[in-house]
């Protein structure tokens, strides 16, 4: 068993040795047959293999296909394995990606686009600079194999109950991705010059829409605008929207609209069997390419979807496709907001990506767009959102890099720019459950404290949990509140916070020895036996005795002292103060006074702060 493993080992260090230094001579190319994809993700030519030269070409006698192909490409090469030329999505197939996602995975599909059945992480699979040699196995039992020659172990291993007679091959790239294809490769390590595949294209029964295309197709360049001013009726539709108020940042989907005439495309639909419309690929015909000025990039507007160009016979071309754009919205006009019940006013700057080109926009009616972007999907969000389109020519845009101070038009492009103003208002019917529901009850809850006895510890011990909940309730949100501005919700807790602080410094302070020893004093007792002090704070009546005796004498008759008046022996001639059952106590109506004080003065101010909140 040990000398078995040792064997092994062995064999797959000289395999990875030989695999390492493998390449891909001219010679072995030379006896290759060659294959270019330039339109993207689609398979237009089919080969039929020929079962016969195959079967004495094995190189195992359990192969029931083999095939030996280099493929020269940044990313996404695709191999197509079918039964029948010209498969439908529902057809059986064995689809092979190779670099797919930018040259990071390749995975084995057995529907055209869909229904992955093996994946594996090979990032730099492919190569834009040199032929990269595969092969692909398909055995009696069902095991198939893709994997780069002369590696021992493959990249990618399938058992599949079901294996599909492969009896057509097909390869495609694409978009923005031109691929080279070598197949019908002899076996490494053959040098016989004839031992290689005989596949044969399959011929294409071409319609009068493909005879149609080929014609007007004929001797075009892409790239160039048919005039040299266009006109582009352009119109958008917002899809999704996501405003990350901590960061700033704007995240909108966008259904874009785009209109234009070509002159040069035009035909007469009875030389063409009645054709009145055509679909183009991208890259087949010059379209109009825009970005967004105010991006925080300057890339392309990406396509989200590999959405065809139609055209009618008129020449009118329309191009509808799906993007996301990232853009700051920042309210540099205030240092406070009313979040989350806030509001914000952004932009979006759309022009011309190719400063040559020289394109005048119009907006398109809503009846225009209708039949395109209705099929898009709009995501509702928590933003109520108010939508205007202008179009600002290149003249209009440049008086307004004069007013700003600013030079906006160092692109020097002549083409208009679409001006997408957005006014966005948040749905805040969660966001007020969720945070005035505690504020409400908190501001309640301190001014009944302002009616409730004074100078008790449970006072003490409320306003200490109040500031408590405060405090860690602003902990936990901090990371949801704006960073740029400041919510008034947060100044409205903070307010409250304070309040509270307050209202326990003031409630500890009373209740201090040194405060009895600072009421007792005379001018504050003639404060507050006031008359008109008392009447506004609703202090209880105070009755007053006077007493006129010398000192250590009393010149009372008989009679006073029968008149039932309790009167206590003074060291002066000062007012006998005495109320209706309740003792007066200095100390206790200063708190009270103060309570009704704060409950009048936080009552103005969290009514008055809440109304302009609001």
């Amino acid at each position: 068993m040990l000398r078995e493993i040792v064997i092994f080992v062995i064999h797959f260090w000289i395999n990875s040795f030989v695999s390492a230094n493998y390449t891909f001579t001219y010679d072995m190319a030379s006896r290759c047959k060659e294959h270019i994809s330039r339109h993207g993700y689609v398979y237009e030519t089919y080969y039929r293999v020929d079962s016969f030269d195959r079967r004495h070409l094995k190189t195992e006698a359990e192969l029931i296909f083999e095939m030996h192909l280099a493929i020269l490409a940044g990313s996404n090469g695709h191999i197509l394995l079918s039964t029948v030329p010209q498969p439908s999505i529902t057809d059986p197939v064995y689809e092979i990606v190779i670099g797919g996602g930018s040259n990071r995975f390749t995975e084995l599909r057995r529907n055209l686009r869909r229904n992955a059945r093996a994946s594996s992480k090979t990032v730099g699979i492919l190569s834009a600079i040199e032929f990269r040699p595969f092969y692909i196995k398909i055995y009696n039992d069902g095991l198939i194999e893709f994997g780069k020659e002369n590696e021992v172990l493959p990249v990618l291993s399938y058992f599949d109950v079901d294996p599909l007679p492969v009896k057509y091959f097909s390869f495609a790239a694409w978009n923005g991705v031109e691929a080279k294809f070598l197949y019908d490769c002899p076996a490494p390590g053959n040098n016989d010059t004839t031992a290689t595949p005989n596949s044969e294209a399959v011929e294409r029964n071409e319609t009068s829409s493909d005879s149609l295309k080929t014609s007007l197709l004929m001797g075009r360049m892409p790239n160039l605008p048919p005039t040299e001013q266009m006109n582009v009726k352009l119109g958008i539709k917002v899809t999704s929207l996501f405003y990350n108020a901590l960061d700033a940042k704007l995240i909108t989907g966008l259904s874009v609209f785009m209109s234009w005439m070509d002159n040069s495309m035009a035909w007469n639909p009875s030389k063409f069997n009645g054709t009145t419309s055509l679909t183009f690929r991208q890259g087949q015909i010059w379209r109009p390419t825009f970005f967004v000025f105010n991006s925080d990039n300057l890339d392309m507007l990406d396509t989200n979807n590999p959405d065809h160009i139609w055209m009618v016979y008129s020449g009118e071309a329309v191009f509808h496709f799906q993007t996301t754009i990232y853009t700051w919205c920042v309210d540099y006009s205030t240092k406070l907001n009313r979040w989350p019940r806030d509001e914000y006013n952004c932009s979006l700057v759309i022009q011309s990506w190719d400063t040559s080109e020289q394109i005048t926009l119009s907006v398109p009616k809503l009846e225009e767009m209708e039949g395109f972007t209705d099929i898009d999907d709009v995501i509702q969000n928590e933003w109520e959102l108010d939508i205007q389109q202008y179009v600002i020519s290149a003249e209009a845009w440049r008086d307004i890099g004069d007013i700003i101070g600013t030079d906006v038009n160092d692109s020097m492009s002549t083409s208009d720019r679409l001006f997408i103003t957005m006014n966005l208002k948040r749905r805040a019917s969660s966001y007020n459950i969720v945070f005035y529901t505690p504020l409400l009850v908190l501001v309640t809850f301190v001014l009944m404290s302002f009616w409730s006895e004074p100078l008790k510890m449970e006072r003490v011990w409320f306003y200490a949990g109040t500031t408590i909940v405060i405090c860690m309730g602003l902990c936990y949100i901090d990371y949801l509140v704006p960073c740029h501005t400041v919510p008034t919700i947060l100044v409205l807790y903070t307010t409250v916070l304070f309040g509270a602080i307050l209202a326990l410094f003031v409630h500890v302070l009373l209740m201090m020895e040194t405060a009895d020893k600072i009421c007792n004093k005379p001018f504050i007792s003639t404060i507050l036996l006031h008359r008109w002090l008392r009447i506004l704070f609703c202090l209880p009546e105070v009755r007053l005795c006077r007493i006129y005796e010398t000192l250590g004498e009393s010149n009372l008759g008989d009679e006073d002292r029968d008149s039932g008046v309790g009167l206590a022996p003074r060291l002066g001639n000062y007012e006998e103060m005495q109320s209706d059952n309740v003792e007066f106590n200095p100390r206790r109506e200063i708190a009270e006074v103060f309570d009704k004080i704060m409950f009048f003065v936080y009552s103005i101010t969290f009514s008055v702060m809440l109304i302009l909140h609001y």
